[in-house]
């Protein structure tokens, strides 16, 4: 077995990862808007809904019309008790205006979108196509809250200045799975954004998602390993020949 030719080859072996590298980072895609999702289910607390219903019992109007009559006595007019009641039931009432008709429970899936410009110069005209009409919450790179009035299925940011971050907060109706399925598309003028979806996992999966850099490193060394192995059988079977010649 000769050693310089084992030195060559770890030389060109090293020069041949450098070069995959070198040639990955030269055509990979530099995408200067960056998206991190992240989806939840959440649903209202039960002892929440249950008050809530008991309240919708007390403000019936019925119920607050006997209530207003009985502390006036004869104090106060049919017309006059039944305004009183308007008044009284508005802000409950106030709870159920469109888009919540349904109840607080009807927009149970959360997306959460954390977009950032990593980029050098400010992205323009950025675009962000949701699965699903849903309510829209952005928080911009200044702390400013914009709560959108109407369901919405698209966003539009008009610019994102360096190093800058926007926050959007999107609740929809449906189901979860399939609103993960269908997916999120966001882009600008310069291009798609790269985006990563979060996901929780347990298990054996989540050691590896926490592990992933040392497990890359040891198949990069296994990987080196075997071609040594190999190179050494054919250095000796190739020595063993040579000396079984000369003999």
């Amino acid at each position: 077995m000769s050693w310089e030719k084992v030195g060559k080859f770890l030389v060109a072996l090293l020069a041949c990862m450098a070069s995959i590298t070198a040639i990955y980072v030269a055509f990979k895609d530099d995408t200067k808007l960056e998206a991190d999702l992240s989806y939840h289910y959440q649903s209202t607390p039960s002892q929440f809904s249950e008050r809530l219903a008991k309240a919708g019992e007390t403000l019936k109007y019925g119920t607050v019309y006997d209530s207003i009559k009985r502390v006036a006595g004869d104090a106060l007019s049919h017309e006059q008790i039944d305004k009183m009641v308007d008044l009284v039931q508005a802000p409950y009432l106030s709870i159920f205006d469109k888009p919540f008709q349904k109840g607080p429970d009807n927009y149970p899936v959360r997306l959460f979108i954390h977009l950032q410009n990593t980029g050098s110069k400010v992205v323009k005209d950025v675009h962000i196509k949701l699965p699903a009409k849903g309510l829209v919450q952005i928080r911009d790179d200044s702390h400013n809250e914009t709560v959108k009035p109407e369901l919405t299925s698209s966003v539009e940011i008009p610019s994102i200045v360096q190093n800058g971050v926007y926050k959007l907060w999107i609740y929809f109706e449906g189901d979860l799975e399939a609103l993960k399925a269908q997916g999120v598309h966001i882009g600008s003028s310069d291009g798609v954004a790269q985006v990563r979806v979060y996901e929780e996992v347990i298990g054996f999966k989540a050691h590896v998602a926490e592990n992933t850099g040392v497990l890359m490193a040891m198949l990069v060394a296994l990987l080196v390993a075997v071609l040594m192995a190999l190179y050494l059988v054919v250095t000796t079977h190739e020595t063993a020949d040579g000396t079984a010649q000369n003999a």
